[in-house]
């Protein structure tokens, strides 16, 4: 998954979370629906900061810098 440079986007915040692994586990049985690793989920991922499965190319008032795309808080 790639970083968009110097965007205050969600794929950009250290409190998105959407490295496939983290989300099959969130989201119970979502293997027999699909997989997380699929192309139709792009880059959506989790906002931990607001507990909410989101674009990653959403934003809002409380972005603060990660170090990777999907890197997560805990």
């Amino acid at each position: 998954m790639r970083m968009v440079p110097e965007k205050k986007i969600c794929l950009n915040c250290l409190f998105f979370r959407n490295d496939p692994g983290f989300l099959e586990s969130e989201f119970k049985g979502w293997g027999t629906l699909g997989s997380a690793y699929g192309s139709v989920r792009k880059d959506d991922g989790i906002c931990s900061r607001h507990e909410e499965y989101l674009s990653a190319y959403d934003w809002c008032d409380q972005f603060r810098p990660g170090t990777g795309p999907g890197a997560g808080a805990d």
